[in-house]
């Protein structure tokens, strides 16, 4: 009946295991920056070392019952104990060695040095025991993590190629991923929590001191399905509610290899999981939408004398050396006003000119802007007849033409622009006619309609 005893004691470890921290963090400060008067502190300071020692000691007895009781491997704990009871018999030393000690000598401060460096390494091994050894460092950026020697590449998480996805094999290429980054920091041959390894398909299989963590016959409930799904609140819920938790995405991945069978053989084609649940993870190249080759700083001049003149302008985004120029302000811009922007047309990627007096003559000076990305002509004097001249514009990927008089025929003189991706020709001739023929760009020329909703026939 009395059974409960000793492995409650073992679960005060964590609570009992701050005393001996707080007491003698306490003492060390008073040795090293005493007051004036030391004779008088050396009882208060003896009896720091002594609270701290007998506090120790509880805590070193009851981790070892925690050891017993809770499935921890022996040599997962095993440093961890043997500091603790150095640290103990450390500070029991200390208090001794203090009696009769008028003033610091530096044979304190060596001891109370030494003191400070197996309470941190004992307070190290532990923190690695409760969180796992990664628990510092797998928040710290891949470089840091590299020149500080941990093997990141094997806990990257889960990665998946776009092409060929089908052909990965279920448990190896997908499951064992997702555990590597959510659950193998607890769950290690070093580190077996509960007598359990995830890090490979055999110690899967072979489960933990409660025995198997999949069901072939009822999968639901799986351990290794069952706890994920838990409340967060949840004693039992895995990862504990301080540890990062596995996307829901990864959940039903894990899931479904269950539901499929969990074979260490199976296909990730085979089980046909739903694309929306791969989504997430498939590795795509991210290509940048400006220029990658960035040009020199434009001088602080040129952009002033751009602002005088009355143009807007900014960077496109913070650090960036691509300068945004509009004429919100400058509805009187005409042609010969963009020879002010001449000082730093290599670094203009977004001029909007919308609703100024400028005309289709501009665009052979435009084609000097080498890094123009989004070009804004809208309700301007725009008919299209010389928009082939914007094939100079190699990096031109987004072209407004709302509220001009661009026709139908005059939209093939932009497929040699090479980057183009987007048109857009809200309000134009454009708009008044069906799009009949395929372009290499999106061709935006409104008319959309939005479905009609119960709310909409709401009498209030």
């Amino acid at each position: 009946m009395l059974s409960f005893i000793l492995p409650l004691l073992g679960r005060l470890h964590p609570l009992l295991v701050h005393l001996p921290i707080g007491f003698l963090i306490f003492g060390i400060i008073l040795v090293f920056f005493p007051l004036k008067d030391f004779k008088n502190q050396v009882p208060f300071i003896r009896l720091a070392f002594l609270l701290g020692g007998i506090s120790a000691a509880l805590s070193s007895a009851s981790g070892f019952l925690q050891y017993q009781h809770e499935g921890f491997g022996w040599e997962t704990v095993q440093f961890h104990f043997y500091f603790g009871l150095a640290t103990t018999a450390f500070s029991f030393w200390i208090f001794f060695y203090l009696k009769g000690k008028e003033s610091i000598i530096p044979a304190i401060k060596y001891q109370a040095a030494g003191l400070s460096i197996l309470l941190l390494l004992t307070g190290h091994l532990g923190g690695n025991i409760t969180h796992g050894e990664e628990y510092l460092t797998e928040v710290l950026p891949p470089e840091i993590q590299s020149f500080l020697g941990r093997e990141i590449s094997e806990n990257q998480g889960l990665v998946l190629p776009e092409q060929g996805w089908e052909n990965l094999a279920y448990f190896e290429q997908v499951i064992q991923p997702i555990l590597n980054s959510n659950c193998k920091s607890c769950h290690n041959p070093r580190n077996s929590k509960g007598e359990l390894d995830l890090s490979s398909w055999e110690g899967v299989q072979k489960g933990g001191e409660n025995g198997a963590i999949f069901h072939l016959v009822n999968w639901k409930e799986s351990g290794l399905y069952s706890r994920l799904v838990l409340p967060l609140e949840d004693e039992d819920h895995m990862p504990p509610k301080e540890k990062r938790q596995p996307k829901k995405e990864e959940i039903e991945l894990i899931r479904l290899w269950l539901e499929k069978g969990a074979s260490p053989t199976l296909t990730l084609g085979q089980a046909q999981p739903e694309l929306k649940i791969l989504d997430p993870f498939f590795l795509r190249e991210e290509i940048p939408f400006y220029p990658e080759i960035q040009p020199s700083l434009a001088s602080e001049d040129s952009i002033s004398f751009a602002k005088a003149k009355g143009f807007y302008v900014e960077p496109v985004f913070f650090g960036s050396a691509f300068l945004k120029v509009s004429c919100i302000n400058f509805p009187e811009f005409t042609d010969a006003d963009l020879k002010s922007l001449m000082g730093i047309r290599e670094n203009i990627a977004y001029l909007d000119l919308s609703g100024t007096q400028g005309t289709e003559e501009i665009l052979p000076s435009l084609a000097q802007f080498p890094n123009l990305t989004i070009l804004k002509f809208n309700q301007m004097e725009i008919d299209g007849k010389n928009l082939e001249i914007l094939s100079a514009n190699s990096n031109l990927k987004w072209l407004y033409l709302n509220g001009t008089s661009i026709q139908f025929e005059q939209l093939d003189k932009l497929l040699q622009i090479p980057k183009l991706e987007k048109v857009f020709a809200f309000d134009t001739p454009l708009s008044q006619g069906a799009i009949t023929k395929k372009y290499p760009f999106s061709l935006e020329t409104g008319g959309f309609q939005l479905p009609k909703i119960p709310s909409d026939t709401i009498v209030y």
